[in-house]
């Protein structure tokens, strides 16, 4: 919810930054005519990224953008007069053109020289009754502006149109109250709400689902230039393209609908994959038709409340892990005895098959003991290489060969004998077998669990699942550290698993299975580059 300022002029600077925020531009600037003054006044609002541009420009002006006025009378050779006096829309990469004689010519020949080629697009800010000035959108470059940027133009100017309106009429406060049904809320609160706070990564597409432009935070999130992003499907930038592809025919099979939203896994900068919630604005020209649609971009932890109840839980979990770090350094030094202990036992032993239980047992308590150094400690770094998962089931089963003959339960490993991924093979093992542990304590006796991994274009997916009892509370409480439903857990295996794959650029999941039992879902990137966590070590 929006809420309210008395401010108008603070109001639409929040309203001119969002929106160049949103449309990838590097300024919005609404120039303000007042026809009976016969005057214009310019409010700014820029990114961060050109603050420091706009104040080489205000040196040589010598006086401030913000609250600059001019004569009307002097621009009346100007694009913004234009504009303004037909409600027309206009472009152009001359600055000369866009002002006219509002500036002195030769400001205008320094201002180039300074900025470079740019690319200008006007709209006019028009309430219900008159045009109030012209919002002037402004990007490096002279690749004109998107139709479907256009469009969201046009929704910007006129709700700042509708704003200057109602402050005019006496209004006293500038406040936009959503509709009572969220259903049924317009594409221009559905816009204006985004201006506030920091961007969504942002992408327009066509009618055909090609991407046409974005901002900032989506470049920075996918790791691509507007430029290689340009004509792509969005599709391919997501792990299930099909899903993306219903969501946006959704939007023309029901354009009622003001706002649709999908969980979706998206390929990230560096080959890592990140789990996010897509939200999907169809745009319509003036005649109803399709012309394409604004995606925004929202991680799941962003959208959670912090309410009282979660800071203190917060406050609570930081005191667990004070007291988890303090019984690391406590039980490492026994579990270190014990282990030379057993080493010094098995070399004295004669029979090879104790000597071997013996081997297997000092290994276990040697990656104990790198658990508690390595994955409790607040930075793990790894050696990421190329891991057979063939082997790692191999090791795993090994492991767990006690529970197995004790319990008897199975585990059966589909898997390709060739099939590997890029990562830390002790991090990785130690994902693998608290997962199928989980899953041997779930199932029942003589029960199986089944391991498997599918090989797909740019990742791998393993599934542990069994056919226990399911879950019995959501999956993103199972990952909260301390939490546990089992009598003598910790609560920590889930989320130091989880730790450990979004180090590799991964995600971990809990599903139900149709018919009874949990999945546990991993998905690796196949290979990741210099910015996704590889080389000689990745920090946690």
């Amino acid at each position: 919810m929006l809420g309210t300022t008395t401010n108008l002029d603070d109001f639409l600077e929040n309203v001119l930054r969002g929106a160049a925020k949103i449309l990838g531009c590097n300024s919005t600037n609404l120039v303000v005519i007042n026809e009976k003054t016969r005057n214009m006044q310019v409010r700014i609002g820029i990114t961060a990224g050109d603050f420091n541009k706009l104040a080489e420009l205000e040196e040589v002006m010598g006086n401030s953008f913000r609250g600059l006025s001019a004569s009307i009378d002097n621009a009346t050779d100007s694009l913004l007069y234009k504009v303004w006096r037909d409600g027309s829309i206009a472009e152009t990469s001359r600055l000369h053109e866009l002002v006219g004689g509002a500036i002195p010519a030769e400001v205008i020949e320094q201002f180039e020289k300074m900025v470079g080629d740019h690319r200008f697009i006007l709209v006019p800010a028009a309430g219900a009754h008159r045009h109030y000035g012209v919002l002037l959108f402004e990007k490096l470059g002279v690749q004109p502006f998107s139709r479907q940027q256009r469009e969201v133009m046009l929704h910007y100017a006129r709700r700042i149109g509708d704003i200057i309106e109602n402050d005019l009429k006496g209004h006293g406060q500038v406040a936009i109250q959503p509709p009572s049904d969220p259903g049924e809320a317009s594409l221009e609160y559905q816009l204006l709400q985004l201006t506030l706070g920091d961007p969504a990564p942002a992408v327009f597409v066509d009618q055909e689902f090609n991407v046409t432009s974005c901002n900032e935070a989506f470049v920075s999130l996918t790791g691509k230039l507007a430029d290689e992003l340009s004509g792509s499907s969005i599709g391919e930038l997501f792990r299930e393209p099909d899903k993306i592809s219903r969501l946006l025919n959704q939007q023309i099979l029901s354009p009622g609908t003001a706002v649709h939203e999908k969980s979706a896994v998206i390929f990230q900068a560096g080959g890592s994959i990140s789990a996010v919630r897509v939200e999907a604005l169809l745009l319509a020209d003036e005649q109803e038709r399709v012309v394409g649609f604004l995606i925004l971009l929202h991680a799941e932890e962003k959208n959670k409340r912090w309410s009282t109840e979660r800071l203190i839980q917060q406050e609570r979990l930081a005191t667990m892990g004070e007291m988890a770090a303090q019984l690391a350094h406590e039980i490492r030094n026994p579990l270190v005895a014990i282990g030379a202990t057993l080493e010094s036992l098995g070399r004295e032993l004669v029979e090879d098959k104790h000597q071997r239980l013996l081997a297997s047992a000092v290994r276990e308590i040697t990656r104990m003991d790198m658990v508690l150094k390595k994955y409790l400690s607040p930075r793990q770094d790894m050696v990421f290489l190329p891991v057979k998962l063939s082997q790692l089931f191999g090791d795993v089963k090994h492991l767990l060969a006690g529970v197995r003959s004790q319990t008897d339960k199975r585990i059966s490993v589909e898997v390709d004998p060739d099939l590997s991924v890029l990562g830390d093979y002790d991090g990785l093992k130690h994902v693998i077998f608290n997962l199928i542990l989980n899953a041997f304590e779930a199932s029942g006796p003589g029960e199986e669990v089944v391991c498997r991994a599918d090989l797909g274009d740019r990742d791998v997916s393993i599934f542990i699942e069994d056919r226990g009892p399911g879950l019995t509370v959501s999956a993103d409480k199972c990952f909260q550290p301390f939490f546990t439903i089992k009598k003598n857990g910790t609560g920590l295996g889930l989320p130091v698993c989880r730790k450990i794959v979004q180090a590799h650029g991964g995600l971990i999941d809990l599903q139900g299975r149709a018919g009874g039992g949990c999945r546990a879902v991993v998905i690796l990137p196949r290979q990741l580059t210099a910015n996704g966590n590889t080389g000689n070590g990745a920090g946690l």
